[in-house]
């Protein structure tokens, strides 16, 4: 057989039933399981509500060395700008 063009589009269609499994990315089940519990925490998370400022805790001495990295990171980025 002898193709017109190097190059044909070529379409299969492949009937459901005819996949083995439908797990996106061919994950082992657990895997995804283990993917929703993660996200349905991160999702509980995000809607719990925040507790007024007056209840905050201080900010731990690692956590006060973060904030200043990130803000001298900040600034050495703007500076290259």
């Amino acid at each position: 057989m002898r193709l017109k063009h190097e190059k044909i589009r070529l379409v299969v269609t492949v009937p459901d039933d005819a996949i083995e499994t439908q797990t996106p990315h061919n994950l082992p089940q657990v895997v995804i399981e283990r993917a929703q519990a993660m996200l349905a925490r991160m999702e509980e998370i995000q809607k719990a509500p925040t507790p007024p400022d007056d209840e905050l805790p201080e900010l731990t001495e690692t956590q006060l060395g973060r904030i200043e990295v990130f803000a001298l990171r900040d600034e050495i980025k703007g500076l290259r700008e």
